[in-house]
């Protein structure tokens, strides 16, 4: 029952982990719920999916942001340089390497020293 989740990223993300952690345990995607049957035993019905809202951030240019997170039980809403440092934070925290996030910093530093680079080759 209920709605389905939003078309966004943050649900894709999460459902890839949920499926990548059902195949891993050995469920069968064959039938319409995922099983797995363990020798000797009845079959195990994979969980429902479920989506954790972690917040939306949008970044809307020249420094400004728009940002909504869950804390607990309530909702914390900023917009402008606030909503832009919560949404650099949580970008740089989603790369897959410390050698990834000092990049990407590297990257914000040296743009904002030289500005961006509108040269074409």
């Amino acid at each position: 029952g209920g709605s389905p989740p939003p078309a966004t990223a943050q649900v894709a993300s999460q459902q890839g982990s949920y499926l990548g952690r059902l195949m891993a345990k050995g469920f069968n995607f064959a039938e319409s719920v995922p099983a797995r049957a363990p020798s000797g035993a009845s079959a195990e019905l994979a969980k429902v999916f479920q989506f954790l809202n972690l917040g939306i951030l949008a970044y809307v240019g020249a420094g400004s942001a728009l940002a909504q997170i869950q804390v607990d039980r309530s909702t914390v809403k900023s917009k402008g340089a606030v909503g832009f440092a919560l949404w650099r934070s949580v970008y740089l925290s989603k790369q897959v390497s410390w050698r990834n996030r000092a990049l990407v910093a590297i990257d914000w530093l040296k743009t904002r020293a030289f500005g961006r680079d509108l040269t074409r080759l």
